[in-house]
């Protein structure tokens, strides 16, 4: 039988998962920007790519290469900025007694908005991009609202 607790530690694990693999794409994709440190010219990643530090800023190639770098760089900032808020605030959910059902039923369209969200960052969209943003954040918040009401009863 799922749990709160054990949907939160499937939606931690998952997140964390993704939030990795995220940063192994965005790895390879400085490497192809050549946006690299220089010194990471001797690492075996770096054999087939532009020289890394030294980025043509003039040239078509690099200036895309940059962009896509940075749109993976944008993916894992907002990872960032979101995932460690919502494991704050469904633990407090958890532990002041929000209804097991919601909090399961929160994390897991939180955790689907979130994939959501880097598939289609990654693919360009904006407003999907913003609908997936705002129903996760929408699920943070619910469930922040939910945790107050429960503790406050």
């Amino acid at each position: 039988m799922l749990t709160d607790v054990k949907a939160f530690a499937l939606s931690a694990a998952v997140l964390y998962i993704k939030f990795l693999v995220c940063t192994m794409i965005q790895g390879r994709k400085a490497f192809a920007a050549g946006t690299r440190m220089s010194e990471d010219n001797k690492l075996p990643q770096a054999k087939n790519a532009p020289k890394q530090g030294f980025a043509d800023p003039t040239n078509y190639r690099v200036r895309a290469a940059v962009e896509e770098e940075m749109r993976w760089k944008r993916i894992i900032q907002n990872d960032l900025e979101s995932m460690p808020m919502v494991f704050i605030v469904f633990w407090s959910a958890i532990s002041v007694g929000v209804s097991a059902t919601l909090t399961q039923t929160l994390l897991l369209v939180y955790t689907l908005a979130r994939f959501g969200h880097t598939i289609v960052y990654s693919r360009s969209p904006p407003h999907a991009r913003m609908v997936f943003w705002i129903i996760g954040m929408a699920c943070i918040v619910a469930g922040a609202l939910a945790s107050i009401e429960a503790a406050l009863s």
